[in-house]
């Protein structure tokens, strides 16, 4: 939480942390219908995440807001989201429900992403997907999809035309040549 004398306080007397929340706690005082989040809790210790993700999980339910939340932690878009979307370079690659895409990702992006994620069981193993050479500027992203640089099931097509979604599943829809 934050105290009543940070409304007498200037930023640069705040810490990173501190900052973020009173970013937040205006964000919220405004009672709007849709927030657009990014990183949120980037800069905060757990317990302080944890803090703000259930105000914000309470908020929702409560007034209904709607949240675009940006992260590169998956856990946490597991646990604030009803859908996800997967980008990549600037191009959303699988847009879905969260349970389906984080579960079942069919994108081989997604596949990759998610196989770099730690399991907590460590009897169970799971293949990593190393994907070589290095992310495309998104200045000059390739021609064709953007991924087809590091994908192994990319073809000839890949390096010309971009894929568009395709749906395959209720609500779930996957940009690639070969879905």
């Amino acid at each position: 939480g934050l105290s009543e004398d940070f409304v007498h306080r200037y930023p640069h007397e705040l810490s990173g942390g501190q900052l973020q929340r009173v970013a937040i706690a205006r964000a919220i005082a405004l009672d709007p219908e849709f927030l657009f989040l990014d990183e949120p809790t980037a800069s905060l210790d757990v317990s302080v995440q944890a803090q703000i993700l259930n105000l914000l999980i309470d908020l929702q339910k409560k007034k209904h807001t709607t949240y675009l939340f940006v992260t590169h932690n998956i856990h946490l878009a597991r646990f604030m989201s009803d859908r996800v979307a997967v980008m990549y370079v600037g191009k959303i690659m699988e847009i879905g429900p969260s349970k389906e895409v984080l579960e079942d990702p069919k994108h081989p992006y997604s596949q990759a992403l998610l196989s770099a994620v730690p399991d907590p069981d460590p009897e169970r193993k799971k293949k990593r997907i190393i994907l070589p050479g290095d992310v495309p500027t998104p200045v000059n992203p390739p021609p064709g999809c953007r991924f087809h640089t590091r994908c192994w099931m990319a073809e000839e097509i890949c390096r010309k035309k971009n894929p568009e979604l395709v749906k395959v599943g209720k609500d779930h829809y996957v940009a690639c040549h070969f879905i």
